[in-house]
């Protein structure tokens, strides 16, 4: 029965989402609004057609009736995919990243969020256990599972793997690790003994820190930008500095780059990053960079020596004291009221920092204030920074056009965050958007300095000027727009875009306007954009659009005089064998795998990236050949070392490369690929596992160019009929005239209308798998011709090639021409060479036999110069035996060369088989021929090639 389901985006509207997410909230705390809409429908797909409901109207009925159901659907969402022996790439990456992270950890600690059943959890167990068994490390580390389902969480901690997964687990840990009963599988005791489990959310701070890795392996994928983020952050909270997080194949990292690198270690795996300190701790921070951010801050600051003198004094407080202070020699009592220094002094004591409600001295007026004093360590000795937040004046009105009043009753409706500062910088407003952007509430921000509360960062971590101090300043800007990073008062890091107003009164200066818009899921989303479009989906490398526009770089810095690269060709040697033998999903892991162990050979300047299929394309900065030469021995000697593991067994890999380089006389990007292309062909046919170079005056390399340029030339003459049908007559070697026999040969018209050798396309032809095309045009034409001519006994010899014996089609595609101009088969007899029949014997016999049923005659080409000759005749139902050439047009020369030609006569007559000599160029070879008693004989000699339209009037 049809479901009625199709694999196109299934709609549901927003009042069936909410009625899908109430039925699931009776019986989960999973947030439907945090999956990816393609997550989500995937499951939901599959939930109908196993229950063959065609429509989610239908289905939502089912949910809301069928509790069970609700727990079903909810556990196909948070249950794995996969498990790690599931997943060779994940598992071979595990393996070899343990080792390293035992020597860091010995007894690791392992966080598995989201880990369903358990079966990861499980699964990371037994390869840290073996990891330590294997170096000699007493079994202990820790491995801890968390998910939001209870019911998942309690079939976890029973211990249960399935039958299925535990049929992956190698043979080595199964039997150290799995335990079967009744066809049930379950982890051994001992193993159990070290995982545990609880509930927790992702999304929410972790109740245990200082993990060595983390595995959230087939999570960020299926969830919403914002939701990913948010778990990145988590992630990142619960490591230790230099901590590991392992991801999946299809997790793409690059818009956390600010939290995690990637490690060489293995694919999917990333380091995470030295954090920032706390901004909410200014102690923290090193002493010039507090100095300097206060240099150039709204508030009051100066700096001191451990006795109390002024060191320095910043711009902010130089404005506001104006002349009433010459600070030079003086100390900080000249800006306390009596006795309040020492105070502030007791209050600080041995400790970083200290605050007090004080008064900051202005001439003879004594302002109140928020103190803060803080104790730092230089070379120079200790310093103390003092720093003075004005307070308003008790029972002080604010007049009632002041703009704070503005701000409170207008903005606070906006979504955007709103905070807005008086002259000082310190904050008068923050509305609720702006506290859940920065973590503060309004009750602890109001009066506090604005870099207190907004810190933003660079993309090196260092803390980033406020815009804030460039408005407020007199000679700043007056308005600013620009996007910045915010740090949030809990470690998240938002992307913002935000506007910097200064907001002036009849001349003065009261404050800044400071609007914040939270782009984070906009520029995580074009992050991730921009990454796909440059980018291999399958391996991670760069993708051939992006290595184009890096080459097509390189090419104008080597015209330019400024840099020479190298352009490297990468080919996996017998790559096809892996895809038939192993399947093509080998393919892709071979080509996954691969990929790190050619960028680990590489420098930070080169690039590579995969161009298409198993082709990849390698560009190496370097001034010289040599530097570039020992690049490419690296990769090519890291490549052998390489095993390719796959159902318990290891392949070897080679590759072949060609190198053409990129200099001010290279002519174009095409012309460069062309050469390395010519190049890596090259290094194919002289064997493989090698590197070719482009090298001037290299022969070899040129007629690599010659065919790869008239791979087009063929393919225009096909559309535009320009081949021809040329044929030689074949008559007995006695002297007699009577043709019986006559071989069609097939010449290509150049533009100009000049005949082009079979020499010059054939190869090319054969070698860029044209040879077919080629050999339908000519059996369609040939029988087209034949079919017009009398039936007066003449045999018409068609060339077929080896590769058109391989192809299942052709033979179908022979009859049927035979068919439809309705050409005797007897007339008509198939030359293959002798070299093709060998080898595609089964092929060729195939083809022979069936044509040889309907009447056709065969004839073996070019016979004595291939594989194994002799032997062969005797399995080959052919009728004629050409004798190669080669031996022919020096038999009158070579005593050896005329035995051959004596011995093939020989031997064909005694299998009864007619012999015909091909390339008899004179009458000294006709006269020979016939001595030996050859049948027919064909060249020259005999008669030129002619254009068969002849024949045919």
């Amino acid at each position: 029965m049809s479901s009625g389901i199709t694999d196109d985006v299934m709609p549901v509207s927003a009042e069936l989402s909410r009625r899908l997410a109430e039925a699931l909230r009776g019986v989960s705390s999973l947030r439907l609004s945090e999956y990816r809409t393609s997550t989500l429908l995937r499951h939901l797909k599959a939930r109908m057609r196993r229950l063959e409901l065609a429509s989610p109207e239908d289905y939502v009925e089912r949910l809301v009736a069928d509790r069970e159901e609700c727990v079903a659907l909810v556990h196909d969402l948070l249950e794995s995919t996969t498990v790690f022996f599931r997943d060779p790439e994940a598992y071979a990456g595990l393996a070899r990243t343990l080792p390293h992270l035992l020597l860091a950890a010995p007894v690791p600690h392992i966080w598995v969020p989201a880990c369903a059943a358990g079966e990861d959890v499980y699964s990371i167990a037994m390869l840290v256990a073996e990891a330590q068994l294997g170096s000699e490390i007493p079994a202990d580390f820790f491995v801890l599972g968390t998910d939001i389902d209870l019911d998942l969480l309690l079939e976890a901690q029973r211990g249960g793997f399935g039958s299925i997964s535990a049929a992956l687990v190698p043979a080595h840990l199964r039997e150290a690790y799995l335990e079967f009963d009744d066809g049930e599988c379950r982890v051994s005791r001992s193993l159990m003994s070290f995982c545990s489990f609880a509930l927790h959310d992702v999304l929410t701070s972790p109740a245990i820190q200082a993990f060595d890795l983390v595995d959230c392996r087939n999570l960020l994928g299926s969830l919403q930008l914002h939701a990913q983020r948010r778990a990145v952050e988590q992630f990142a909270a619960a490591l230790r500095p230099g901590g590991l997080l392992l991801v999946g194949r299809n997790d793409v990292m690059n818009a956390h780059h600010d939290l995690f690198e990637r490690s060489a270690l293995a694919n999917g795996l990333f380091v995470r990053r030295e954090l920032l300190p706390s901004m909410s701790q200014a102690d923290t921070l090193p002493y010039t960079s507090y100095r300097e951010a206060l240099e150039v801050s709204a508030t009051l600051g100066a700096v001191l020596d451990e006795h109390g003198h002024l060191l320095e004094v910043n711009p902010t407080l130089l404005t506001f004291l104006g002349s009433q202070l010459d600070w030079s020699g003086r100390n900080a009592e000249a800006l306390l009221a009596a006795g309040e220094w020492t105070r502030l002094l007791r209050a600080l004591g041995q400790s970083a920092r200290a605050e007090m409600d004080l008064h900051l001295l202005i001439g003879d007026h004594a302002a109140p204030a928020r103190v803060s004093l803080s104790r730092w360590q230089t070379a120079q000795g200790p310093r103390l920074i003092v720093e003075w937040r004005l307070e308003p004046e008790p029972g002080d009105p604010r007049p009632p056009g002041d703009f704070l009043h503005l701000v409170r009753t207008g903005l606070r409706i906006m979504g955007e965050g709103v905070i807005a500062t008086d002259a000082l910088g310190s904050i008068d407003l923050i509305n609720p958007a702006a506290e859940r952007l920065t973590g503060w509430s309004q009750a602890e921000a109001l009066g506090l300095g604005h870099d207190s509360v907004l810190k933003f960062v660079s993309q090196g971590q260092a803390v980033a000027a406020s815009p804030v101090w460039r408005c407020l300043r007199r000679e700043g800007e007056t308005l600013i727009r620009e996007e910045r990073q915010l740090l949030g008062r809990d470690g998240r890091r938002l992307r913002v875009r935000l506007t910097c107003a200064r907001l002036v009164e009849d001349g003065v200066v009261l404050g800044a306007l400071l609007l914040l818009q939270d782009i984070t899921e906009q520029s995580l989303l074009v992050a991730e954009l921009a990454y796909r479009s440059a980018h291999d989906s399958l391996t991670g490398l760069y993708n051939r659009g992006e290595f184009e526009r890096r080459l097509s770089a390189a090419l104008a810095l080597a015209k330019s005089g400024e840099a020479t690269h190298w352009l490297a060709l990468i080919d996996i040697d017998q790559f096809k064998v892996i895809n038939d033998t192993l399947g093509h999903y080998a393919g892709d892991e071979l080509l996954r795998r691969l990929a790190p162990v050619l960028r680990s050979q590489l420098r930070s300047d080169d690039a590579v990236a995969r161009l298409g299929g198993d082709e990849f394309g390698v560009l190496i900065r370097a001034g010289d050949a040599t530097e570039a030469r020992r690049i490419i021995d690296l990769l090519l000697d890291a490549v052998r070392g390489y095993r390719f593991a796959w159902d318990e067994r290891s392949y070897s890999v080679t590759v072949s490369v060609g190198v053409a380089e990129v200099s001010a006389q290279s002519e174009d990007m095409a012309r460069v690929f062309a050469n390395a292309d010519a190049a890596c062909f090259a290094a194919k046919d002289a064997g493989r596992d090698r590197s070719r170079w482009v090298l001037h005056g290299d022969a070899d390399i040129r007629q690599r160019h010659a065919e790869m340029s008239m791979v087009g030339r063929i393919g225009k003459a096909l559309d535009e009929q320009q081949f021809l049908l040329f044929y030689e007559d074949v008559i007995p070697a006695s002297g007699s005239t009577q043709v019986h026999y006559r071989e069609l040969l097939v010449r290509m018209l150049d533009d100009d209308g000049t005949l082009v050798q079979p020499a010059a396309f054939i190869a090319a032809a054969e070698r860029y798998y044209l040879m077919t095309a080629l050999d339908r045009w000519v059996v369609d034409h040939a029988c087209a011709g034949i079919a017009r001519l009398p039936a007066d006994g003449v045999i018409y010899a068609i060339n077929v090639s080896g590769m058109s014996l391989s192809d299942d089609q052709f033979l179908a595609f022979v009859i049927g021409c035979i068919e439809r101009y309705g050409v005797a088969p007897e007339r008509i007899c198939f030359e293959i060479t002798e070299t093709a029949a060998i080898s595609h014997l089964s092929e060729a016999m195939s083809f022979i036999n069936r044509l040889a049923d309907l009447g056709c005659r065969f004839a073996l080409d070019d016979f004595g110069v291939g594989m194994a000759s002799f032997s062969y005749l005797k399995t080959l139902p052919v009728h004629f035996v050409k004798i190669d050439g080669s031996f022919v047009r020096t038999m009158h020369s070579s005593a050896v060369d005329r035995s051959m030609v004596e011995a093939i006569n020989r031997l064909g007559h005694d299998m009864g088989l007619r012999t015909i000599a091909e390339h008899v160029e004179d009458a000294q070879t006709l006269c020979a021929l016939g001595a030996l008693g050859v049948d027919w004989v064909q060249g020259k000699a005999i008669a030129p090639g002619r254009p068969f339209n002849e024949l045919l009037g």
